[in-house]
């Protein structure tokens, strides 16, 4: 005799399967939405909330396939918008590199392996859509980009020098840097004009209105070394740093001893002082020693001093006070 009741237990098991089913799906599909913040995520969130709580209060049939189908509609739309999110990165770094690209050529600074090394990004952008590339394509463009700018930070630099050695040549009847003629007095320590001289370039310049800053440097640890060494030491420290100040700055500046272990700088710039400050900073950065020779070995002393950078003022006489405030500090 062949019992119905099998039949009838197949069909529970085949239902509450396909609910089990239904409800994998539908926990994925959430977690998947969870993931983002958008308004697409939040309407795939509460129509996979709604079809599941209507299958756990035995909503009908017909109820549940509308909901579900809700669900799905919305659920592609969440997909759209994650695929839009992840391809726009991509999207965006091939503009930039593209844009990059065309600019960088075009500049004389940069070496054919670079410019070698930034095609070669570019042809890897325009095929990439993996959003995982990204990474390593950003970091391969960081390393380009920092090799260009040294090229052309030194380009700058030997474009200065060159321009330098041009008004050296053009212009033989100015002192480079504020150096004194023959007959005017001198500093005997640095061979710089005195004190008296850069009051009465600074007072100028503050009349005439010229585009010009006081760079004010005072050398470290002068006073120490000459207790300890003697004043040779100090006077030799101060030489060879006044010596690689007038060197480094254009014919234009004007190098003063002011006062002590202080150097006064008259640099005419039509800039900011904020751009100032960045090119002294680039300026004292460099390494600077002076060689101290005895009976039994020979010591390189590190140079090095604070510095700061003051506009000019109406005011001479205020700038000056100013000026010994920070020497004496």
């Amino acid at each position: 005799m062949i019992s119905i009741r099998k039949y009838l237990q197949a069909d529970r098991q085949a239902e509450e399967s396909l609910a089990q089913l239904c409800r994998v799906l539908l926990a994925g599909m959430e977690q998947s939405a969870a993931q983002s913040e958008s308004a697409e995520s939040t309407r795939v969130l509460e129509s996979t909330q709604s079809v599941l709580a209507g299958m756990d209060a035995g909503v009908p049939t017909a109820e549940l396939l509308e909901n579900a189908s809700r669900t799905v509609a919305a659920f592609q739309q969440h997909h759209c918008h994650v695929v839009e999110q992840a391809q726009w990165p991509v999207a965006d770094l091939r503009a930039q590199v593209k844009v990059l690209t065309a600019a960088i050529t075009e500049v004389s600074s940069s070496s054919h392996e670079n410019i070698r090394r930034l095609q070669q990004i570019k042809d890897k952008v325009l095929s990439v859509m993996d959003v995982k590339e990204l990474r390593t394509l950003r970091s391969r463009l960081g390393e380009c980009l920092d090799s260009i700018l040294v090229a052309a930070e030194h380009q700058r630099a030997e474009t200065a020098r060159a321009v330098e050695q041009v008004n050296r040549s053009l212009l033989p009847a100015v002192q480079p840097s504020g150096a004194p003629d023959a007959q005017e007095p001198v500093d005997p320590a640095t061979g710089l004009p005195p004190r008296a001289h850069a009051e009465d370039a600074i007072a100028q310049a503050c009349q005439n209105g010229i585009p010009a800053f006081v760079v004010l440097m005072v050398v470290n640890r002068v006073h120490a070394l000459n207790q300890s060494f003697g004043d040779d030491l100090g006077d030799g420290i101060l030489k060879r740093f006044s010596g690689f100040v007038r060197q480094q700055l254009p014919v234009v500046d004007q190098v003063f001893r002011w006062t002590g272990p202080a150097l006064a700088v008259l640099v005419r710039r039509n800039s900011t002082v904020d751009t100032v400050r960045a090119e002294i900073d680039s300026l004292l950065a460099q390494k600077l020693e002076h060689t101290l020779t005895t009976i039994s070995r020979t010591v390189q002393i590190p140079i090095s001093a604070r510095w700061t950078v003051m506009p000019l003022v109406a005011s001479p006489r205020l700038l000056f006070h100013k000026m010994d405030s920070f020497v004496d500090f």
